[in-house]
């Protein structure tokens, strides 16, 4: 969003430039109730915050109450540079920040932000305030740019909507941070979320759907932090041509640096048959105490176990499905059980239960078939993930 020409012509983040940008878009729109900017500041000198009220989804608009505070990190990184250390920097400082604000959002470039707003879905436990992922397609200092539309779309949505989850705003929609995925390159709707409705649309109005928002914690319920995200793991995407050697090769030799294995397969969850090595690589994988976790290449849909027979041998060498998990979600929450602790025989049933809102329940159909993907009931603490389209919510 706050990218310029570089000497060669190439884009790249300008330091206080964004931060600039803010202060005038803001000050230009008196009369919306956006936050008033402060000048950049360490945030022990603000002192005001919006005060709540708990009555309806909204908080009270009364522009004279809202302060906002900008802050821009000394190193500005292009989003594919950035992992789980940056993801840990983001998560830390809403915590540190978390009484003095009532919402917040985080600008960020789009290339890594499904991944990354769906990592900090997962950190930020107990999470009762908006947190506002935001970017744009189009660098600010370009007149076609969506990033004025997109920014201040996203600190009106922070300030007045009561959405306790981690959501990305983008081109007038909002979505649940860890059903989203950037689907274009080329368009202003960026993001899409394919196997879960929009929380909230803004139009000449905004449109919220509370009945999709996920459950603020119980009062008394702490905001905390879990550390410590790993990146111990692959990504590897099936395809016709694909290189059975090679992903033998990771599980028989590269298990000591790799912790998971994340499959993108055909379908519902298909991978070929014909060729021996490739089950015989997931028994290897698995007997080296490897994690293999199946998504489907589909946008839409589940990778769900025993639909076809040519996925017979994926429950038999032990993966565990993502059901309708997108990957960016499915790396995450790998991560965070991973930095959780969480033993590997506990690790497919919560993969499989919604936690944040991030899994549907399994199809009535292959559930009943297979008790591997059965609806899961929700780990303690976890945010049950709103009923949809008369199914039972999956934890």
């Amino acid at each position: 969003m706050g990218m310029q020409p570089d000497s060669t012509g190439r884009l790249s983040p300008v330091p206080g430039y964004l931060s600039e940008q803010i202060h005038v878009m803001v000050a230009l729109h008196p009369a919306d109730n956006l936050p008033e900017v402060y000048e950049v500041a360490p945030v022990q000198q603000l002192d005001t915050v919006l005060h709540k009220s708990r009555a309806s989804h909204f908080w009270p608009l009364i522009s004279e109450s809202h302060t906002n505070q900008v802050k821009e990190y000394p190193k500005l990184l292009d989003s594919s540079d950035m992992g789980p250390p940056e993801w840990s920097i983001i998560a830390q400082d809403i915590f540190d920040n978390y009484n003095r604000f009532d919402g917040f959002v985080v600008i960020m470039g789009t290339d890594t932000m499904a991944y990354c707003a769906s990592a900090v879905s997962f950190m930020l436990e107990n999470l009762g305030k908006p947190v506002i992922f935001t970017g744009s397609q189009v660098p600010i200092h370009r007149a076609s740019s969506d990033a004025r539309r997109n920014l201040l779309s996203s600190l009106r949505v922070a300030a007045s909507l009561r959405v306790p989850e981690v959501c990305i705003f983008f081109e007038q929609v909002l979505l649940r941070a860890n059903r989203s995925r950037k689907c274009d390159a080329g368009s202003f709707r960026a993001f899409d979320s394919p196997n879960f409705p929009a929380l909230a649309t803004l139009g000449l109005e905004l449109r919220p759907r509370p009945d999709l928002f996920l459950r603020a914690p119980p009062p008394g319920r702490r905001l905390a932090v879990q550390g410590g995200m790993g990146a111990r793991m692959v990504v590897v995407k099936m395809a016709p041509c694909f290189d059975v050697g090679a992903l033998l090769r990771l599980a028989t030799a590269g298990y000591e640096t790799c912790r998971a294995v994340v499959l993108e397969l055909y379908g519902t969850g298909n991978a070929p048959s014909a060729d021996p090595r490739f089950h015989q690589a997931l028994r290897a994988a698995r007997s080296h105490g490897m994690v293999v976790v199946v998504t489907s290449q589909c946008a839409r849909g589940s990778a769900v176990p025993g639909t076809y027979a040519v996925s017979q041998e994926l429950e038999r060498a032990g993966v565990i499905h993502a059901l309708d998990m997108t990957t960016e979600a499915t790396c995450a929450k790998l991560a965070y059980l991973f930095s959780k602790g969480v033993a590997e025989d506990q690790l497919a049933r919560l993969m499989q239960t919604s936690l944040r809102g991030e899994v549907g329940p399994a199809p009535i159909s292959l559930a009943a078939a297979s008790p591997a993907a059965s609806s899961p009931t929700p780990s303690p603490g976890a945010e049950p993930c709103p009923a949809r389209g008369g199914e039972a919510a999956g934890g």
